[in-house]
């Protein structure tokens, strides 16, 4: 088809990764952070010295000083937390403008469900950095369908209104021919994420196909909740409308429990606003 054949043509031009990203994660990534480096490497970046400071400074945190250095906002912080912006930012900041997407809004749904997907992966023992990052990237194809396809990209937001991201990709196929699934897919490829973290884009909406890797049904349910919780729904609703064969799948047979685990979810919302 034209349309995908014109798409491939492009994705040499997708952006990379900023190198300070790359390098402040590998930093972050050995047993023993000394945070002294660690600043160093983000003071080299005006625009991840700024989140880190904004994000240190909001009222999610509320500490009663304000924060003005990179070292005191990583002490207060956590490397778990300084890990989840840097790697959000890294992404965030790879795409700018996108054609007819809000992409404060979809940055929002993508945190919230990198924050979900990273609970989920501990209490159903799964690895919880690959988790996140996997969440935070679900939904990534989305935007080269806006920056090669700008028409059929706003006309695909159009319909989607008030469509989850587990609806859109039947959309996208239907209007487009291809789908943010195989897109997402061949750009994680680009920017050398490992493989499972490429499968999970590819397969999150078929989260029970035999190609799909573990960590797919987790960041279906992830992105479920996620979507629900911005729309402001009640945590029974959304625990009862969860696929059952996916939370079969996944264990999870206790709705009341799992309602109670989604109440837990809804700070995230706020996690997310505070970090764009």
């Amino acid at each position: 088809m034209k349309l995908m054949d014109d798409f491939f043509e492009q994705t040499h031009n997708m952006p990379m990764l900023p190198k300070v990203v790359q390098e402040v994660m590998e930093l972050l990534a050995t047993d023993d952070v000394d945070i002294k480096p660690l600043a160093d490497k983000i003071n080299h970046d005006q625009v991840l010295t700024a989140r880190v400071l904004r994000m240190a400074n909001s009222a999610y945190f509320g500490f009663s000083r304000k924060v003005g250095t990179i070292e005191e906002a990583v002490s207060l912080i956590g490397l778990a937390k300084l890990e989840t912006l840097v790697v959000a930012s890294g992404v965030t900041s790879a795409f700018t403008a996108v054609p007819g997407l809000d992409l404060k809004r979809f940055w929002q749904h993508s945190l919230v469900t990198a924050s979900i997907t990273r609970k989920l992966a501990k209490e159903l023992g799964f690895d919880q950095d690959s988790a996140y990052i996997a969440g935070l990237m679900h939904t990534i194809g989305q935007l080269p369908i806006h920056m090669v396809f700008p028409k059929a990209g706003a006309d695909i937001e159009e319909v989607c209104k008030g469509r989850s991201v587990l609806e859109r990709h039947e959309v996208e196929r239907d209007m487009l021919g291809i789908d943010h699934n195989v897109i997402g897919e061949k750009l994680a490829k680009h920017w050398n994420f490992p493989e499972e973290i490429s499968r999970v884009i590819r397969y999150y909406t078929d989260p029970l196909n035999k190609d799909a890797c573990d960590l797919a049904p987790v960041i279906y349910v992830a992105a479920h909740i996620a979507f629900d919780l911005e729309s402001m729904q009640q945590s029974t609703y959304i625990a009862e409308t969860l696929s059952m064969d996916v939370a079969d799948k996944l264990s999870i047979e206790d709705t009341d429990a799992l309602a109670e685990r989604i109440d837990s979810y809804r700070v995230f919302v706020a996690e997310a606003k505070a970090y764009l």
